[in-house]
């Protein structure tokens, strides 16, 4: 199954257990075929899953954290639920991907395509989304705190009832969003490639402790998975 190195290279799983008994051994599933495999609450945490094929897999209330998924295919992957924590998905394609509730916290989604994707009630924190698209993605009800959406395409998305604060839109797209009921804070929307026709109402500046509190968050998840990894090889 695996290189000379141990790595996996383009191995098409069968089943879930297939995939559990690979990730006891070595934490590396790159390259790997999982799509359609039902990996509903599996715990990927700090896993290679480089250009790993994801597509049609079901990724509900799973956790990845701290992951390498750089260049891999979550095309109408489902992940509504997910907890996302400090993974690398540069360049990632979430085309069509479920991802309402999901909760997206530090995490790099650079050059990402989640256009048509499915964001209802996400919370996406201190997450770079420069030079993604997000073209007729559905954003209601979604929480957009301290992230950046430099450069990126949200033409015709949908932010019905969200709200963004302290959000990077310098050189964004936003012809024909849906803004309806939407609130921002701290968002200079005159830097912004298209800004929206209507500019949403202001949000209340949050407590200072917060954003100190969100970093810490990520931290004590990011030493919890290096604690484990340690364990393990031990």
């Amino acid at each position: 199954m695996g290189m000379a190195d141990g790595t996996i290279d383009k191995v098409e799983f069968e089943s879930r257990n297939q995939v559990l008994e690979t990730l006891s051994k070595k934490r590396d599933l790159t390259g790997a075929d999982l799509s359609g495999l039902d990996l509903s609450g599996i715990k990927l945490l700090g896993v290679k899953m480089t250009g790993a094929n994801l597509r049609d897999a079901d990724l509900t209330s799973s956790i990845l954290a701290g992951a390498e998924i750089s260049g891999a295919d979550l095309s109408n992957a489902q992940l509504t639920r997910a907890k996302i924590f400090g993974a690398n998905m540069e360049k990632s394609v979430l085309r069509k991907a479920q991802l309402g509730a999901a909760r997206i916290i530090g995490t790099n989604l650079k050059k990402a395509d989640l256009s048509d994707a499915e964001l209802s009630g996400a919370k996406i924190m201190r997450t770079n989304l420069s030079n993604s698209s997000l073209r007729r993605a559905n954003l209601a009800a979604a929480r957009v705190v301290r992230s950046n959406l430099k450069e990126s395409d949200l033409t015709a998305a949908d932010l019905t009832n969200s709200s963004l604060m302290g959000v990077n839109v310098t050189g964004a797209d936003f012809a024909d969003v849906t803004l309806v009921g939407t609130r921002a804070g701290h968002v200079d929307w005159s830097a912004a490639k298209v800004p929206p026709t209507e500019i949403p109402e202001s949000l209340p500046t949050p407590p200072p402790w917060l954003p100190v509190l969100l970093v810490g968050i990520v931290v004590l998840v990011l030493i919890a998975i290096l604690r484990k990894k340690t364990r393990q090889r031990a």
